[in-house]
């Protein structure tokens, strides 16, 4: 993935700084797609053909007139979305490895369909000359860093679906991620309805945990705090834990994330859960005793997430999608519980 922020690499921040050469994961295990993030089958027709369509994003507006047949993803995460609407595009970017950017949690909605060709965005940006051989008739970057120049490079070759000026880059939330997808594509009543099916699941989910307290971080330069407007942020706060005011004393503005000095990690100390995107081995050697010394690790209130306990837990996690969202619930809805129960005794799962 191309970052446009200068301070850090996302694609390597979300994945943990130390384990960044964990390697792929083959699409040959079993495919789990819940059914609450599945396709849905009983989309208003009135509303599935609703052309032209008129886009407003942070560089203006964008207007489709037909339904397309060649979308392309230059965002790292909206073939999901696609999908779930029935819809498979002719090429995803590459974020976490996975035969054309489809993971296990999606393959039964790519049905019998031919894998997407996947572009490497990771070094010069959107590779546009890529993109122009792919002839799409629709393009899609809403969950991307894209910059004004890439903007108008694409719109040459299509319409584009660009990133919200509402939001830092990468900071849409998914369900309304989802919203702009199902729109861009004339479906969207089904779009609204696969909506409501995760959000119902998530509150469902959070429930217990109305009032608490909660962040996720990674040891990177001292103590890096993804943000209330990073996506997994919000399902953290969708879940009912409240972002700690104290994490955002040095926040840079319009960050998704930032990093605060090691001897920070004391402000993790009465957390009701702490997410750390890295392993507990990294964890205690870069921060040693101001994180083992506080109580939100001795009362084992810490998650730990990462590609070396499960790589497709990890890519689904760090995705925040209509379909991996169901998937990662099932998982994280108990590691939540039992971490937030503040009882050292009690196992966080895997």
């Amino acid at each position: 993935m191309n970052q446009r922020d200068p301070r850090i690499s996302r694609r390597d921040v979300v994945r943990g700084l130390s384990i960044l050469a964990a390697g792929p994961w083959l699409l040959s295990c079993a495919a789990t797609t819940p059914s609450d993030g599945a396709p849905g089958s009983n989309a208003a027709p009135d509303q599935e053909a609703a052309f032209p369509v008129t886009l407003t994003h942070k560089y203006g507006t964008t207007t489709v007139t037909a339904a397309p047949k060649r979308i392309v993803v230059v965002g790292l995460v909206e073939q999901d979305a696609l999908l779930a609407l029935g819809i498979v595009p002719v090429a995803t970017s590459q974020w976490y490895e996975a035969p054309g950017g489809v993971f296990p949690w999606a393959t039964e909605a790519l049905g019998g369909a031919p894998l997407p060709t996947v572009l490497d965005n990771s070094s010069d940006g959107v590779p546009v000359e890529k993109v122009a051989a792919l002839e799409p008739d629709l393009i899609i970057a809403v969950y991307s860093g894209i910059t004004k120049k890439e903007y108008d490079l694409l719109s040459k070759l299509a319409p584009v679906a660009a990133q919200p000026g509402d939001y830092v880059d990468y900071g849409v939330p998914w369900d309304e991620a989802t919203l702009t997808v199902a729109a861009a594509v004339g479906k969207p009543a089904a779009g609204q309805a696969l909506v409501d099916r995760v959000r119902d699941k998530i509150a469902k989910a959070g429930e217990e945990f109305s009032g608490g307290t909660g962040a996720i971080v990674s040891p990177y330069e001292g103590v890096y705090v993804f943000g209330p407007e990073d996506p997994r942020g919000r399902l953290l706060q969708q879940l009912g834990f409240d972002f700690p005011s104290a994490l955002l004393e040095g926040r840079p503005k319009n960050a998704y994330g930032w990093s605060l000095s090691a001897e920070r990690a004391v402000d993790l100390d009465d957390l009701d859960v702490v997410i750390w995107l890295d392993t507990e081995q990294q964890v205690d050697s870069s921060l040693g005793k101001v994180w083992t010394s506080t109580k939100a690790n001795v009362e084992g209130r810490d998650i730990y997430i990462t590609p070396q306990g499960d790589e497709i837990y990890d890519a689904a996690f760090n995705m925040v999608t209509p379909l991996s969202l169901p998937y990662v619930l099932d998982r994280y809805v108990p590691q939540l519980r039992a971490a937030a129960d503040g009882d050292p005794a009690t196992k966080v799962p895997a």
